[in-house]
């Protein structure tokens, strides 16, 4: 028999990127849940969540912030101010809704917060997904600037992981898909990491066929299609990834489409078209395709669907992506940085290629690969055996008692 689970708040402020997916498997589950259960769990996120859960809210309790509310959040551009005003907030709610535990959905910038002595007196239970651990042999070292910045980024990140630990009332705090990274954490600092699988909804596809999908995307026949997905930040590596097709021939160019899906980030959308803007005129034999806003989770099937080769080569980036399970389920090979996470992951589960993502040549070698088949495909369900969303859900909401 179940235990019945302490009340519980739910944060995440942000909806870009995969939060919204991630919450959305929360809540989907704790619908199946009975009344008692759910009950007890209130979710406190961006009021711009309200569409996408308004159906939700006869079974499942939210708690929106308020625009007023959120511009003073951003209006703060230290991230330890912004994290000490979201505390205060959050402080207001844990007595307001009688509130036992508290769920980050994204810990890293609280590091600072939850160390402080009046944060654990609280009396509140403590846990989260901490997205950017730092690895030392994920990080590049091919410089004596990058050899320093490694070795500083290693300490700062060390100090804040110990600061944060003072805490204890901190449960968990949850690595995503990263087994071996929690071995090495609990050894180094104690044992409170568990790693925690990247939720895949295997039960959602699109039954559209290919070529209607296609029209609607505006995808022409006949071309292999690299498929650039996501929150579109500088993470994404697009400008390499664009410099590579200068390293394929014209026949290889000829043969492909780049199709760019997301939301670019604010700041970033400026550098983002001048890259693709420069090779559009550069290669007119490449088709680029461009769905420049946020996809739900209906239109981010259909994408993966009509696509061939899904374009991970991320840079500054170590951690995992549910992007992983997406082309899993649609058979589809990545194209992935060997740093971090994905990269094991990639390797481990033969889900595609790995590159040193710096260089647009061995980006261009892995796409001339995919072109050279005829057919390319991935066996993705022994991944989709191991990160069933279920898993995901139950691990984070119940605590081990």
């Amino acid at each position: 028999m179940m235990q019945l689970p302490v009340r519980t708040l739910i944060y995440d402020r942000d909806i870009s990127g995969h939060h919204l997916d991630y919450l959305q498997f929360l809540v989907e589950y704790l619908k199946k849940m009975p009344e008692e259960v759910r009950s007890q769990f209130v979710f406190v996120l961006h009021e711009g969540a309200r569409d996408r859960f308004r159906a939700d809210e006869l079974l499942v309790q939210f708690h929106y912030i308020d625009s007023e509310q959120l511009a003073s959040f951003l209006a703060l551009t230290s991230v330890l101010r912004r994290a000490a005003a979201e505390m205060r907030y959050l402080t207001d709610l844990i007595h307001k809704y009688k509130v036992e535990r508290l769920i980050f959905m994204h810990i890293d910038a609280f590091q600072y917060e939850l160390g402080r002595t009046s944060i654990s007196n609280l009396g509140v239970k403590f846990s989260g997904l901490l997205f950017l651990p730092f690895r030392k042999y994920y990080e590049d070292d091919s410089t004596l600037t990058d050899k320093l910045r490694r070795e500083w980024r290693g300490w700062r990140k060390g100090w804040q992981m110990r600061w944060m630990l003072r805490n204890p009332q901190l449960e968990r705090i949850f690595f995503l898909n990263d087994k071996q990274g929690v071995e090495e954490y609990n050894v180094r600092f104690g044992p409170r990491f568990e790693h925690l699988p990247d939720p895949i909804d295997v039960a959602q596809v699109t039954t559209t066929s290919v070529v209607d999908l296609k029209r609607k995307y505006g995808v022409a026949e006949g071309r292999r299609i690299f498929l650039i997905y996501g929150h579109l930040s500088a993470r994404k590596n697009v400008p390499t990834i664009l410099a590579a097709l200068q390293r394929l021939t014209h026949q290889e160019r000829s043969q492909l489409s780049i199709l760019i899906c997301g939301e670019p980030e604010k700041g970033y959308d400026t550098t983002l078209f001048a890259a693709i803007n420069e090779a559009e005129k550069k290669y007119p034999e490449v088709l680029f395709i461009k769905h420049f806003h946020f996809f739900a989770p209906a239109a981010t099937n259909e994408v993966f669907k009509i696509a061939d080769i899904v374009l991970v080569p991320y840079i500054n980036f170590f951690s995992s992506s549910n992007i992983l399970g997406l082309a899993a389920k649609y058979s589809k090979p990545l194209i992935a940085s060997k740093l971090g996470v994905m990269g094991v992951l990639v390797s481990q589960y033969q889900l595609g290629i790995t590159v040193a993502p710096h260089r647009a040549e061995a980006i261009a070698d892995a796409m001339s690969t995919y072109l050279s088949q005829k057919n390319p495909v991935i066996d993705g369900n022994k991944y989709l055996q191991d990160y069933r969303s279920e898993v995901f859900c139950q691990k984070l909401l119940f605590s081990k008692e």
